[in-house]
């Protein structure tokens, strides 16, 4: 009788555990596309709470590298984040292969931007950086 009590006390103490960590983790995604003459890569991570963060890095023509760090929220399909710049960034995410935004700049000037997203990336764990990308 104690083996079956002792057994049910188990039971009850795994039903009201935490969730595991894997089920609080962040979902990471980097994000690629091109706008005008430049390409960008975004690494952004999704909090279970609906939190955003990430890294943005324009590549330009030229070969320099702008680098947007952000933070926002996600509800549904729809992101917001801003950068401390004054920079706000929307997106929407349109398919598990697509995302569609717009950068509305702090002068107010809007771009408009369409990207591929890639599940599961490996992002820097301290700002959701996307990796360097390879120079041609």
């Amino acid at each position: 009788m104690f083996l079956i009590h002792g057994i049910l006390a188990l039971f009850l103490l795994f039903l009201v555990m935490p969730t595991s960590a894997a089920s609080t983790a962040e979902v990471a995604e980097l994000w690629t596309g091109s706008v005008y003459t430049s390409t960008y890569r975004i690494g952004i991570c999704f909090s279970p709470e609906g939190k955003v963060r990430g890294v943005m890095r324009l590549r330009t023509f030229s070969g320099a590298v702008d680098v947007y760090h952000f933070w926002g929220a996600a509800k549904n399909s729809d992101v917001e984040a801003r950068h401390s710049s004054g920079h706000r960034f929307t997106w929407r995410l349109l398919s598990p292969e697509r995302v569609e935004g717009e950068i509305v700049l702090k002068s107010g000037r809007k771009i408009r931007i369409d990207g591929v997203r890639h599940h599961n990336a490996r992002l820097a764990p301290d700002d959701c950086a996307p990796p360097a990308e390879e120079t041609p």
